[in-house]
């Protein structure tokens, strides 16, 4: 109780007196006793999204000359399901040829959801024994397989760290539980299944002003029989976590692990043999990179998305680069030849933190959160949303353009995406998470992109 009291009164803090009745309705529906009576009769059945009214807001933008294509239509909206269970986005597989596919999967309170056709209809999955648990995370790691994280609903941070990895069928039987001395992943690039091998990247809890023997060690666990399984096969303790652990399509055994969060502790490691090792390709930097008469920190290598085309790596700073020196603050878009030593050329300026990219055939969605400043302006705590041509195109034709600023519907700065998106579109249609009032007032925490590119 001394917990739930004080989760409340930081509730009230941040959201404001007036949002005292949300607040209460929230945290009566997350009790046990409120979860089954929200949840009652809906576990396993198909619910078309059709029979509820859904917000919906279109954005159309001219595309620079020499671009591959002349416009671009964005429409975003919340998929109209019962508002219970809650949905939060939590993957978007890929196709078998690297398009996004059309299952859709959701986490929720004691269980996760699951759409067969972008988010037109949906399936509650309850899994047993987590009736009062989040589950925090959902990947698919096969079809009709997926794993799992779950939590309690609050967990007590003062505890040593646990965290429960299940799989899971679509019945919601379960194929295999361990209970891991560990913590979870950050975002849906913090996961990945390749040639049988599943990989997940931790993000401890960060304890206030912890020095480097105070922290929990951030961790990388792999598992060579779909999660049956589970060993650590790399450790760090002089980083505050991971945020990326990814197997390059192409490459068999290859994977790239990034962390951060300070200026040393921003790197890009690269297995070539399934997690066995690691190689720093950021190694012989130093707190700055000079480009030109400019020089950019190194945390630059702090990000918790990147993608590969041809040779190249590609990403953005989850990093608003506040010690430039010669140059203006702002996030960056980068690009290096895939080698080991990554050597970083910028693509182009955003403005604030990149959390996401989202492959959409010739180019990439960025999606960066709001400011975080506590004195934001309403207009900065807006997220952005940019589009770059994966092939940058030839001087002076702009290598990245902003095409419009996400609305928010509250006071609260926000992460917007928290690092959880679709790797690549389906036809044109991708999802993300969004916080409760990014994009519309009020809804899941999910949001559905369809683009279109004339």
């Amino acid at each position: 109780m001394i917990h739930l009291a004080g989760a409340f009164r930081d509730a009230v803090k941040r959201q404001g007196v007036r949002a005292i009745p949300a607040i209460v309705k929230k945290y009566l529906l997350s009790t046990r006793l409120g979860s089954r009576f929200a949840m009652r009769g809906v576990t396993g059945k198909v619910v078309r999204a059709a029979e509820i009214a859904h917000y919906r807001q279109s954005f159309r933008v001219a595309l620079p000359q020499g671009w591959p294509a002349r416009a671009v239509e964005v429409t975003l909206s919340v998929p109209a399901i019962p508002p219970r269970p809650h949905f939060e986005f939590a993957d978007h597989p890929l196709g078998p040829g690297g398009e996004g596919s059309e299952t859709v999967v959701a986490s929720a309170i004691g269980g996760f959801g699951v759409s067969h056709d972008l988010g037109l209809s949906w399936k509650y999955v309850k899994v047993p024994g987590q009736e009062d648990r989040r589950i925090l995370h959902a990947k698919q790691i096969a079809p009709g397989t997926y794993l799992l994280q779950a939590t309690e609903r609050l967990p007590d941070r003062s505890l040593p760290r646990s965290i429960d990895i299940l799989v899971a069928d679509e019945t919601g039987r379960l194929l295999a539980a361990n209970r891991l001395a560990a913590s979870p992943w950050h975002g849906c690039r913090s996961v990945d299944c390749a040639g049988g091998v599943v990989m997940y990247a931790e993000y401890p809890f960060e304890v206030a002003n912890a020095t480097p023997e105070q922290r929990d060690a951030s961790r990388v666990w792999r598992s060579r029989d779909m999660g049956a399984s589970w060993e650590v096969v790399f450790e760090a303790r002089d980083i505050r976590h991971f945020h990326f652990v990814q197997a390059r399509p192409g490459h068999a055994g290859e994977w790239w692990l990034t962390s951060g969060d300070g200026v040393m502790e921003s790197r890009v490691y690269v297995s070539k043999d399934d997690g066995a090792s690691w190689h720093d390709t950021t190694a012989s930097y130093g707190t700055h990179l000079r480009f030109g008469a400019s020089e950019i920190p190194r945390t630059l290598f702090r990000l918790t998305d990147l993608a590969w085309v041809d040779d190249d790596a590609v990403w953005g700073t989850d990093d608003y680069l506040y010690s430039v020196r010669g140059t203006e603050q702002g996030a960056r878009m980068f690009r290096a030849k895939c080698a080991d030593v990554l050597v970083p050329q910028i693509v182009g300026r955003g403005r604030w933190q990149i959390r996401n990219m989202v492959d959409a055939g010739d180019f990439f969605f960025v999606l960066t959160q709001g400011c975080n400043r506590a004195d934001a302006t309403p207009e900065e705590k807006r997220p952005g949303v940019f589009l770059m041509p994966k092939r940058a195109p030839a001087a002076p034709v702009p290598a990245m353009v902003h095409l419009f600023d996400v609305p928010v519907h509250s006071q609260v700065r926000t992460g917007f995406t928290y690092s959880r998106a679709s790797r690549a579109a389906k036809g044109g249609t991708f999802f993300t998470y969004r916080a409760s009032t990014d994009a519309f007032p009020s809804g899941h925490k999910m949001l559905k992109w369809e683009v279109g590119f004339e």
